[in-house]
């Protein structure tokens, strides 16, 4: 009985130990369960703050930072990529950021100048606030770099804009800056081909076509450096030079020095900057001297071997008191067409131009389109100074003094002479296959011309003409120097600086390739073994340094053009 009651009282205890245990479990799960609701409702509460932020920020874009909401598009000029005839990229758009302060959508301007200030300390704080009172849009900041325009960006900050639009740039920098020239802060063409083709380079409606011009961008950085050599060697003030085919009358390179980096967008105004080749009017010396032989030539009044006798060593022009010599004072006194132009006789070639007269020179110049503005595709171009004609001037004009032209209409005549007779029109535009020209001289005149202008630099011939530095050899390469003493800018007479100029061509068996080269106001430098300034001793020898230098490049591309006669 006692062990049932012990049993029965163990259950009691065990059952009462279990009704314990239960109801503090309940109560720890209750505890739990209160607990986890109350987390849960944290969570949801700031969840649900946090959806209703999100909602109200899609609500007001306003006050959403987003950079693109920050970038506006100002009106620009697209334009078409200018490419060399190489396909070498030379002028392109790209999109730049100015940085621009809204002054209506900021609520404490002096906070955000502050931001404004710590990120970009050059800003004049002062300056900012004291327009801020007038206007509601300042343009703090141009053409942010890649950094500015990150920390622009982070500000967010609606009250900042970033105003995009497209500035031109130029690979090349100074290479073609007489070519290419600038466009202005509206992405229009102010110079250059760039004003020229204006209205076919914008491209308004963008597509990816292009604009291609017939320089090549080797060949002008070869001439560049070897004009930028001369200058130096010679002491010259500047220099410049045209390449261009004799056939088409596409131009391969001009080159002006000195020149400036077009990406700078600054004015130009000094003259030392202007196109020596298509705006320079100049007294271009000897080298008319073959105009002067050819037009005799061509009326059959003389021929190369005309021989001139007792030849005198000075004439005085319409009783002038200063003579005219010849630059070399061991001259024959009696000598032929030939020998006239390769050893440059200023005598010999007054005594041709007498044979010709005023109206017959003139003309033969005019055909020749000395006095006419070049065709080529710029708007920086000069013309021949008015000019009055009489006996005295007509014997000057005959050796180059007192007529003027442009380089590049003196290239242009001088391709006539040496094509076959064929008036060529330069151009910076890439011309096609058949390409038409019009015969202005005969193709008599023009073989005999090539052959005297050979000996001119043949440096085997026995005449030693007056080019010889420039035979290179494999090249067969005619030519003719000038050296003109320059007009004087504070007076009516000349001064005593020079221009010399060289021009050449190449094959002789049949030209294709055109080089002037002119060296501005080089100086004599005993010290350097340079005795004398003229063509012969700096032009000459610079022209062929470009030869060597080019003529494989030449070679290579095949620039030769075709063309039809009419």
């Amino acid at each position: 009985m006692k062990n049932k009651i012990n049993n029965l009282q163990k259950n009691f205890y065990f059952q009462n130990l279990v009704d314990e245990d239960k109801t503090s479990l309940n109560n720890s799960h209750s505890l739990f369960n209160t607990r986890a609701n109350f987390v849960f409702k944290i969570f949801f509460l700031v969840f649900l703050i946090i959806l209703l932020k999100l909602f109200y920020l899609g609500l007001n874009k306003s006050n959403e930072i987003n950079f693109e909401d920050s970038i506006i598009d100002k009106d620009y000029n697209q334009r078409k990529d200018i490419y060399d005839r190489a396909n070498l990229l030379i002028a392109k758009n790209i999109d730049i950021y100015d940085l621009v302060l809204k002054v209506d959508k900021t609520n404490n301007l002096p906070e955000l100048l502050i931001k404004l200030k710590s990120q970009f300390p050059g800003l004049n704080v002062n300056e900012i606030q004291r327009e801020s009172v007038d206007k509601k849009r300042l343009v703090l900041k141009k053409k942010l770099d890649h950094i500015e325009y990150k920390k622009a960006i982070m500000l967010g900050e609606p009250a900042i804009e970033l105003s995009r639009r497209q500035v031109r740039i130029y690979p090349q920098r100074n290479l073609f800056s007489h070519v290419l020239g600038q466009t202005d802060e509206d992405n229009k063409g102010v110079s250059g081909i760039e004003n020229y083709f204006n209205n076919q380079i914008l491209n308004n409606k963008f597509s990816q076509s292009s604009f291609q011009i017939s320089l090549d961008t080797l060949i002008q950085s070869q001439i560049r450096d070897s004009l930028e050599k001369a200058i130096e060697d010679y002491s010259a003030k500047g220099a410049a030079s045209l390449l261009m085919n004799v056939n088409s009358g596409e131009i391969l390179s001009l080159v002006s020095l000195p020149d400036f980096d077009i990406n700078r967008r600054t004015l130009v105004n000094d003259e030392k900057y202007l196109n020596k080749i298509t705006l320079g009017v100049y007294e271009l010396g000897s080298v008319f001297k073959t105009f002067t032989i050819a037009n005799a030539l061509e009326l059959k009044l003389i021929d190369e071997n005309t021989l001139f006798k007792n030849l005198e060593k000075q004439v005085y022009n319409c009783g002038t008191s200063q003579p005219i010599d010849e630059h070399d004072k061991n001259l024959k006194r009696d000598l032929t067409t030939s020998e006239i132009l390769v050893k440059s006789s200023n005598i010999g070639t007054i005594k041709i131009i007498e044979k010709i007269g005023i109206e017959n020179y003139k003309n033969f110049l005019t055909k020749l389109g000395i006095f006419e503005k070049t065709s080529i595709e710029l708007p920086e171009k000069g013309k021949s100074l008015p000019m009055k004609w009489d006996n005295c001037t007509l014997a000057t004009a005959s050796y180059g003094h007192g007529v003027s032209t442009t380089p590049i209409q003196l290239a242009s005549a001088y391709a006539t002479l040496v094509n076959g007779g064929y008036k060529i029109y330069p151009t910076l535009v890439k011309q096609g296959q058949n390409t038409k020209k019009e015969r202005v001289i005969s193709e008599e005149t023009s073989k005999k011309m090539v052959k005297m202008l050979r000996k001119v630099v043949d440096k085997d011939d026995p005449m030693q003409g007056t080019a010889k530095k420039a035979d290179i050899g494999g090249y067969g390469v005619i030519g003719k120097t000038g050296t003109a003493i320059k007009a004087s800018k504070t007076s009516k007479g000349y001064s005593k600086e020079v221009m010399t100029v060289f021009v050449s061509a190449y094959p002789e068996e049949k030209p294709e390739y055109l080089l002037l080269v002119m060296i501005d106001e080089p100086k004599v430098i005993p010290s350097k073994g340079l005795y004398r300034s003229d063509s012969g001793w700096n032009a000459v020898p610079t022209a062929g340094t470009i030869i060597k230098r080019i003529g494989p490049i030449l070679a290579s591309k095949n620039y030769n053009i075709a063309f039809n006669a009419k």
